[in-house]
């Protein structure tokens, strides 16, 4: 480096911005039913996909198989609709049902070895083909399969069922339960005392339709209850902001009993308190539909912004760079000092890889950063400073961009700050004479 030269950092100006990301595992969804016994035709299905939309709940109907075994044509079929959303990079919550019309005791196989059979079949078509399933949602029974109306809600059965399922899910595949109350069925207390437990999640298909979330919650508390009786609402959202922490929670929200709409703070704080990650965009409609003529009055990017825009841009993870500081050591090296704020509801519950990029005269250069995004949780701020080191530092003139991407697939992780760009752009060095 010339002596009458100097290092320069100009770094760029880092706003929030209000557009939707399409970022993975996160967001509204849309229902795609199928039945096992039926094919796909892909290129009529790749029109109903919905554009700007990450994720989709695939609820394949098992109703004509309730009571045999899943044929070789049912199983190559729900092998090739996991393929085709896989292919159009569809994120899958995936729900296998006996019963798409609320008649779910009527519709279940009357044997339960039969649900069994089912489970563990369809885990092995998950084991056996690759796709893009990341929850894995209900284990099967119920009305819609959301697992109530069911002659097999017993602890000894959906013990059973669990038992067949989860050694099925890979690492990266949550198996997501209706109730906390069934979750802790499945997890021993002393286990949850002792922070050790599997990836199972929680789904809550009745979200403000009443206090309990239309039986979500119960009424007793947790001393009167105990550990696998539902508990009042306030003790069931103190456990369900924890056990989010790290896993996704998701599910429909519903208009109230009484037809009544909560108002705009305590619908956010009460999303905000379950971690919400996802939800279906089409139900309840008029709950959405009042979402989209309520006005967010807050102050900030998105006071001229509706509720529905707020909500469904903070599902899940939405991180935003507040700044960035970079500085020239010797020998090479240099040090960055970077703060990212995750505005959403939740924390990212995928694992992603975090990059530095210099764009030069020369070429292009590429640094790993030492962080889990993860540890991201929701209204927090994290301070990263990593050290790096070129051996061209008399070279090293350029763009600096921030990159992230799904570690499974590479998928890009978009930041809040501005254009839909698979990298940010924090800035630029250049060498100007003293």
């Amino acid at each position: 480096m010339k002596i009458n030269q100097k290092w320069e950092w100009m770094p760029e100006e880092l706003q929030e911005s209000t557009e939707e990301l399409e970022n993975p595992a996160r967001g509204w969804y849309e229902i795609y039913t199928f039945r096992a016994e039926d094919g796909i035709h892909p290129q009529e299905l790749r029109w109903s996909l919905r554009e700007g939309e990450t994720l989709a709940l695939v609820l394949i109907d098992l109703g004509a198989y309730r009571d045999r075994a899943l044929g070789h044509e049912a199983l190559e079929n729900i092998r090739s609709i996991l393929s085709f959303f896989m292919q159009y990079e569809k994120d899958v919550i995936l729900r296998p049902v006996y019963d798409t019309e609320g008649k779910g005791r009527e519709r279940e196989p009357e044997a339960f070895d039969t649900v069994l059979m089912h489970a563990g079949q369809i885990g092995e078509v998950l084991q056996q083909t690759e796709h893009s399933v990341c929850i894995f949602q209900g284990m099967l029974v119920g009305s819609w399969g959301e697992m109530h109306d069911s002659m097999y809600l017993t602890p000894e059965h959906l013990r059973k069922l669990y038992d067949t399922i989860k050694p099925c899910l890979d690492r990266e595949v949550y198996l997501a339960v209706r109730t906390p109350a069934i979750w802790r069925i499945l997890t021993d207390e002393a286990q949850f005392g002792q922070g050790s437990f599997e990836k199972t999640a929680v789904f809550d298909d009745g979200i403000l339709g009443s206090m309990t979330h239309l039986g979500t919650f119960g009424t007793m508390t947790r001393d009167a209850a105990g550990w696998e009786q539902a508990w009042t609402r306030k003790e069931e959202l103190e456990f369900l902001e924890q056990i989010t922490n790290d896993s996704p929670c998701g599910g429909e929200v519903v208009l109230g009993m009484d037809g009544r709409q909560e108002s705009t703070g305590f619908v956010v704080s009460e999303l905000k308190t379950m971690h919400l990650t996802y939800l279906n965009c089409a139900h309840d409609k008029k709950v959405l539909d009042d979402w989209k003529q309520i006005s967010w009055s807050t102050e900030g990017v998105w006071k001229e912004h509706s509720l529905y825009d707020y909500v469904g841009s903070h599902l899940g993870y939405r991180l935003i760079v507040r700044s960035v500081e970079m500085k020239a050591c010797l020998c090479g090296k240099w040090e960055m000092e970077l703060e990212i704020e995750n505005t959403g509801f939740a924390a990212p519950f995928q694992e992603m890889e975090l990059f530095l990029v210099l764009e030069g005269e020369d070429g292009t250069w590429e640094f790993p950063v030492k962080f889990d995004v993860r540890q991201c949780a929701p209204g927090e701020r994290k301070k990263i400073v990593q050290c790096f080191r070129t051996g061209r530092v008399n070279r090293i003139k350029g763009h600096l961009f921030l990159k992230l991407r799904r570690k499974k697939d590479g998928r890009p992780i978009r930041f809040a700050n501005g254009k839909k760009a698979d990298r940010l752009l924090l800035g630029s060095l250049q060498m100007r004479d003293r």
